[in-house]
């Protein structure tokens, strides 16, 4: 069943240009408000620069002043302030994978795309609305591929209502995803932790908030937060599940926060964060997995906790533009009881931790020469491997260029050396190729 889905899902993301839910430079966004999309993106999408972050904070609310609006309902005495345009972007991005790993993570069989490579459509493409609902409401809904492969499809979105406080922005954010974890309801920084925003696509073994999955993976929550110039700070409950039949939610809700500070010093700016999540919860081990709850299904304890600290850069070098972003994952624990029960891919036990850094430098407006460097350490020889989260300790070296034709394509070459810890495992590659077009 799932293979003919994807034979029809296939052509059908061809033909209507599916966004990812992974992208973030989203075109209507620029439709909305008359400006260019590299106003908001620094070097090259999807990463954000302060015009982008503040756009964010307003929950995607600006407009241009000279397009018309309208009401919500025609004819409607009150008129909310909805853009006439409809929001709606779309993308196609192909991208070729290849490995020369032995074994996948969650299995003994060979990986799919070992040595001779995969062509990945339907896992990077989707249908995206995003941008202003009505005044101090906007949101983004998006229908996607699964990169996971767990499922055909995944729904996800999040519906923002943003307010002008005192410098900045102050709001709150309710938010559901299938793959970008906790932080996906308000996040700013380029740092990874909210995962369309890093710098490399193969994030896996390049950021550290990635290959922990401290920052991936399903999550449905409620946060608040406030925004300036030079504070973000977000408070919130989470729970890591999209399904949430079988959750008991009021033993379930993670409470997680975040703190930023950032300042411009001359053309550079600097930013410097903390994060942190702690909580247990009480889940039927299906909904944890996305499935329908059969009487099969059995009830688990979850406690999870993970707190790390992050790191940006911009300026310029030579006139040369730069991007610096550090993550460091000091504690990322998940323990079930009985931890012979959970079959989620998503959430199974875990202890690890990572540090990473990444640089990308523009020698030319268009091209960027981009390098990473992380150190992965699973500090649990039981714990079971998951979803994109290795189950033994690794560095890892990358290199990549990616390529501006114009503001809607996109190239990326990417190449990642992986040097695995444990003597019975060969060192390995990985190849990314990908090509995005959106509009």
């Amino acid at each position: 069943m799932k293979h003919l889905t994807k034979k029809i899902l296939l052509p059908l993301s061809i033909l209507f240009l599916m966004l990812p839910e992974s992208a973030s430079a989203i075109p209507s966004f620029t439709r909305q408000t008359g400006e260019n999309c590299m106003v908001c993106h620094v070097q090259n999408t999807p990463k954000l620069n302060s015009h982008g972050r503040d756009f964010a904070l307003s929950g995607f609310t600006k407009y241009n002043s000279k397009s018309e609006t309208q009401a919500l309902i025609e004819g409607s005495d009150i008129a909310l302030g909805l853009p006439s345009v409809m929001n709606v972007s779309a993308i196609i991005k192909a991208r070729y994978v290849k490995t020369s790993d032995d074994l996948d993570t969650n299995s003994s069989a060979d990986i799919v795309g070992k040595e001779r490579g995969e062509l990945q459509v339907l896992e990077s493409s989707g249908l995206y609305f995003a941008g202003r609902i009505a005044d101090n409401v906007g949101g983004v809904v998006s229908i996607t591929g699964d990169p996971s492969a767990t499922n055909d499809v995944v729904f996800g979105g999040k519906a923002i209502l943003s307010y002008k406080a005192l410098n900045g922005f102050a709001g709150a954010s309710l938010y559901s995803t299938q793959i970008n974890g906790t932080f996906y309801g308000m996040e700013n920084f380029n740092t990874g932790l909210n995962t369309p925003l890093r710098q490399f696509e193969n994030a896996y073994v390049t950021n550290a908030a990635q290959a922990t999955g401290i920052a991936n993976g399903p999550a449905t929550g409620f946060q608040l937060y406030y925004g300036d110039n030079n504070f973000f700070v977000t408070v919130g409950l989470t729970i890591p599940s999209q399904n949430n039949e079988g959750l008991d939610a009021g033993g379930s809700l993670i409470p997680f926060g975040r703190l930023a500070y950032n300042r411009t010093v001359d053309k550079w700016n600097f930013m410097i964060g903390t994060y942190g999540l702690s909580g247990e919860l009480k889940a039927t081990d299906e909904s944890l997995n996305g499935g329908i709850i059969t009487t099969q299904g059995k009830l688990v304890n979850i406690k999870k906790e993970g707190y790390g600290f992050d790191f940006e850069m911009t300026g310029f070098i030579r006139n040369m533009m730069t991007m610096t972003t550090a993550n460091i994952v000091m504690k990322n624990i998940i323990e079930t009881t009985p931890n012979n029960l959970l079959i989620s891919p998503n959430l199974q036990k875990t202890d690890n931790s990572a540090a990473s850094i990444e640089f990308q430098i523009n020698p030319i407006e268009k091209l960027g020469v981009k390098v990473a460097y992380l150190n992965y350490d699973n500090k649990d020889a039981t714990a079971v491997s998951r979803e994109f989260v290795k189950a033994y300790d690794f560095e890892a070296y990358s290199f990549g260029l990616n390529y501006l034709i114009r503001q809607n394509i996109t190239l990326d070459a990417e190449y990642s050396y992986n040097d695995p810890a444990e003597s019975t495992r060969d060192n390995y590659h990985d190849i990314y190729i990908v090509a995005s077009l959106a509009f």
